[in-house]
């Protein structure tokens, strides 16, 4: 809320999800990850003054909902229909590409060729993640995506949904090959803001304009891409 020209108070948010959802968001204060520090200078740039609250995805989402949150960086493909047109939330212009595929491990990988083939059956996902169509499996929470890709290896689970870059990166860490079935979503990060600070969209999404102008995309795309050895992606079925 402005009052006369000035901000009230800092807009809280969260950002860090999982805590291991690299490269776009860590956990790290120095390194924030690609999504999470584009939206520090959105704001910086708007000169809209905000406070990170440190929270795991699963309180996130309770936060937003009991209007303790101000805003939250969320793609619209991870929501239901109905998440989508809450009337208590606006979504500011996309910040960068995002997508989740359906992970397993290479001798499992041509029984996940559709994305119909997790219906009624268990799939791997993180505690308190959006995920549009849960209704249709059963879930089977971690606390991060690095515990996904574990979990694969240990064959606690036969499939999971992570984006694409995090399964690169923690398959990479770890040492554990993955394979990659079909498309679960695919669709842009956005902010997820509160309606009632909808007056401040306009500048949100001008600085949004501005700083993709400026390149800083590029920029925190080879500051945090260059330790992910990239590879084929499916495409969507």
């Amino acid at each position: 809320m402005l009052v006369l020209g000035v901000q009230a108070s800092p807009l809280k948010y969260n950002a860090t999800a999982s805590g291991s959802y690299y490269p776009y968001s860590t956990g790290v204060k120095e390194n924030p990850g690609i999504s999470h520090e584009f939206v520090i200078k959105v704001m910086a740039e708007a000169g809209i003054e905000i406070a990170h609250v440190s929270l795991p995805a699963k309180r996130t989402q309770q936060f937003m909902l009991n209007q303790q949150l101000d805003f939250e960086i969320v793609s619209p493909t991870w929501l239901t229909e109905e998440e989508r047109n809450l009337q208590q939330f606006v979504f500011s212009d996309a910040l960068l590409p995002v997508q989740e595929l359906l992970v397993t491990l290479p001798d499992k990988v041509s029984k996940y060729a559709s994305s119909n083939s997790i219906v009624g059956g268990t799939v791997g996902t993180v505690r308190g993640y959006y995920y549009h169509n849960d209704h249709e499996f059963i879930r089977a929470d971690f606390a991060t995506e690095r515990e996904l890709v574990l979990a694969l290896s240990k064959k606690r689970i036969e499939v999971a949904i992570i984006g694409d870059l995090p399964a690169l990166y923690w398959s990479q860490q770890l040492d554990i090959d993955i394979a990659f079935g079909a498309m679960h979503s695919k669709g842009q990060l956005h902010i997820r803001l509160r309606s009632k600070h909808k007056e401040l969209l306009p500048k949100i999404n001008d600085a949004i304009a501005t700083l993709k102008s400026q390149g800083i995309v590029e920029q925190l795309e080879d500051k945090y891409l260059s330790p992910i050895i990239f590879k084929s992606m499916p495409h969507s079925d």
